[in-house]
């Protein structure tokens, strides 16, 4: 029996080693089959484990190169803020961390805070640019959005989640380097241990760097979120008018900054006027307009997704007198609970589009 089992094995060796060396016979005594094998262990076998390793190889060193940081064109500042486009509409700043209660009911593309949990746990800031609809021109190359965080990300888990993904391709960037993209979700990625650039366009692309308006470093002091608005005259009249407020603002400038204070947020916009002499006469506007705006006794809504009303909305803004500063005007509104402040972002967002 022991001798049919070696007969056996040996005939299943010749099968796969068409270019054995030796010529062995399907007679051939067990010990001399032994001996043989040990002397030349079958090639096909070697060459598997050595296929298997090369192949490991090369995934892991395509993991090495999805895993460097992203290679950018402009210095890095603390903010984030000079890796962004110039000739965005909003720019906005964050501290992920302070800002976090408001960032779980802030909204971006159907995707709030909370829906990305996981990425904003390895977030320490973020800095992102929103451009206008169909206003890109070629300077932006269409883009509608982008982000640079940065934080502390598992660079090497992505990447191989990326790499096994049908949704995501690795694409060539124009300035060198490359990224991931999703067609799917309209999103690509250049993903490093502590930077991540997120656009619906190439993010590596080379690119004039954004600029902060004269004032905002000044102003951007002590808080969780802040940003500012370019072109702001528009879209404030457009807010003003859904309200029922005809007034016309010559802003230059639009900030706006949020601080929390416990489980309260402080919520204030600073206008910049052409003139100190327009900033006094826009003063004068808006005592006149707190006169027809009413009170609302609550400012509704929250997490149980209610809306606000252009006059609720209208009685937070107008609650308290602008303050005067030169050609500045600034507004401090009360201060509210995060989704009242969430609330008001968003209606502002779709009333000044």
């Amino acid at each position: 029996m022991k001798k049919l089992k070696a007969v056996i094995a040996v005939r299943n060796i010749i099968s796969i080693t068409p270019n054995y060396p030796h010529a062995i016979e399907p007679k051939v005594e067990l010990a001399e089959a032994q001996r043989i094998n040990q002397i030349n262990p079958p090639r096909p076998l070697r060459l598997c484990v050595r296929y298997f390793w090369v192949n490991s190889l090369l995934v892991f060193f395509l993991l090495l190169s999805c895993a460097s940081s992203p290679r950018v064109s402009t210095p890095v500042d603390e903010s984030g803020l000079s890796l962004l486009p110039a000739g965005a509409r909003v720019y906005l700043w964050a501290d992920t961390v302070r800002a976090r209660p408001l960032l779980n009911l802030l909204s971006f593309q159907g995707v709030n805070g909370k829906d990305a949990a996981q990425v904003l746990d390895k977030t320490k800031s973020v800095a992102v640019a929103f451009f206008s609809d169909n206003k890109d021109g070629d300077m932006t190359n269409n883009r509608q959005f982008f982000i640079a965080a940065m934080g502390n990300y598992p660079q090497f888990s992505a990447s191989l989640s990326f790499v096994f993904s049908k949704k995501w391709k690795k694409q060539k960037s124009s300035a060198g380097g490359s990224y991931w993209h999703s067609q799917a979700d309209n999103v690509a990625l250049a993903l490093g241990s502590s930077l991540a650039l997120v656009s619906n366009t190439d993010p590596l692309a080379v690119f004039p760097a954004a600029s902060a308006p004269d004032g905002f470093a000044e102003f951007n002091r002590g808080f969780a979120l802040a940003g500012w608005m370019n072109d702001s005259a528009e879209a404030i009249n457009v807010f003003m008018a859904s309200m029922g407020i005809p007034l016309q603002l010559p802003a230059e400038d639009f900030f706006f900054g949020v601080k929390n204070q416990a489980e309260l947020w402080d919520l204030i916009f600073k206008i910049k006027t052409p003139s100190p002499a327009q900033a006094r006469s826009l003063l004068s506007l808006f005592s006149i307009a707190r006169l027809f705006v009413l009170r609302a006794p609550d400012a509704g809504g929250g997490a149980a997704g209610e809306s606000m009303s252009p006059q609720q909305a209208a009685a937070l803004l107008f609650a308290n007198a602008p303050e005067l500063d030169g050609a500045y005007l600034t507004l401090r509104i009360d201060s509210l609970e995060a989704d009242k402040i969430a609330l008001l972002f968003n209606m502002f967002t779709i009333y000044s589009n």
